[in-house]
């Protein structure tokens, strides 16, 4: 069944009762989105056109999206916040913005690096990133009492997210020790861009050097998953306590699992665009990216795995 809902998402929609994986745009203006977050009832996205480009900010509340384009002047990798209506949104050349309650301020560090990452625990913010220019080096930084401060800014490695403590980077990651040390771990030298967890023994890395790569742990070790059946690298992975692992990747490539031993996901992919997100809302799962290694007017992508909804408004954010 799961094979002929796949075909039907792409021509009138699974039928009724049958979740499913469904596209809800592959052409979405303002460049491709990087990620989202739930505040409160709405689904907030952030991303923008890469490379010297603008940051674009999305809005979606029940069948409605709203873009806003041009919001920051390079663009924006990552969106969280530990409340509802207050959020952080971090991307290229060290933009930070901050929105309480509506009202939005800029942060931005004294850094060229992108941020390609930022996690709100509640006591602290932690942003992430660095540079492939030169020598490759990252850079981890913690925002307390109102005000940021470099962790470590020489780390060997680009570092690409942050969860709860841990820090996942190009062949590289690390554990927060005490006094804000920086504790290097050993997961096999893969390539991780995204990580997060069900608990801090239950934590799951994903990424991948052309190939997908998952790495489940925690604080008593790591082990590689085994990913079949599938074939792209892995760019996003969303997960909490009691819920299932869903993973986002290179050319439409969706996928969950339960326990880590078998993977399921549609046979046809919803689009060739690649999804570089994934995060759980309400009883959706939101898939988001778009055309990540197009240089000219890429697009952005949205897809939703549960009972289909049917078709949404994309209007601009008023």
């Amino acid at each position: 069944m799961r094979t002929l809902c796949a075909l039907l998402l792409l021509i009138v929609g699974c039928p009724a009762g049958e979740p499913g994986v469904e596209l809800l745009s592959d052409d979405l203006d303002g460049g491709v989105l990087l990620s989202a977050w739930s505040d409160g009832a709405s689904l907030r996205m952030a991303g923008g056109h890469l490379g010297n480009g603008t940051g674009t900010l999305a809005l979606l509340e029940g069948d409605v999206l709203c873009t806003e384009q041009d919001v920051t002047e390079r663009a924006l990798w990552w969106i969280h916040g530990s409340r509802e209506g207050e959020w952080y949104a971090v991307g290229e050349a060290g933009t930070v913005l901050h929105e309480v309650d509506g009202v939005r301020t800029r942060e931005d560090l004294p850094t060229d690096v992108t941020l390609f990452g930022v996690y709100d625990d509640g006591d602290a913010v932690w942003a992430v990133g660095g540079s492939f220019a030169g020598t490759a080096h990252g850079e981890v930084w913690v925002r307390r009492d109102g005000t940021w401060s470099a962790v470590d800014e020489a780390l060997p490695a680009v570092v690409f997210k942050v969860w709860d403590g841990w820090f996942v980077g190009d062949g590289a990651a690390w554990r927060l020790g005490e006094g804000d040390a920086l504790q290097p771990l050993d997961l096999g030298g893969e390539k991780l861009l995204t990580v997060r967890g069900r608990g801090d023994d239950d934590v799951w890395a994903v990424g991948g050097y052309g190939q997908p790569a998952v790495m489940r742990g925690g604080a008593s070790g790591w082990e590689p998953v085994s990913t079949e059946p599938m074939t792209q690298a892995l760019n996003g992975v969303w997960t909490a306590p009691g819920e299932r692992v869903w993973v986002a990747g290179m050319r439409g490539l969706t996928a969950w699992t339960d326990d880590g031993e078998s993977w399921e996901q549609p046979e046809l992919a919803v689009t060739t665009k690649d999804f570089h997100a994934a995060w759980k809302h309400g009883e959706h799962v939101y898939f988001v990216g778009g055309d990540l290694l197009s240089t000219t007017d890429p697009r952005g992508a949205i897809a939703r795995w549960g009972i289909p909804g049917g078709e949404i408004e994309v209007l601009p954010c008023p």
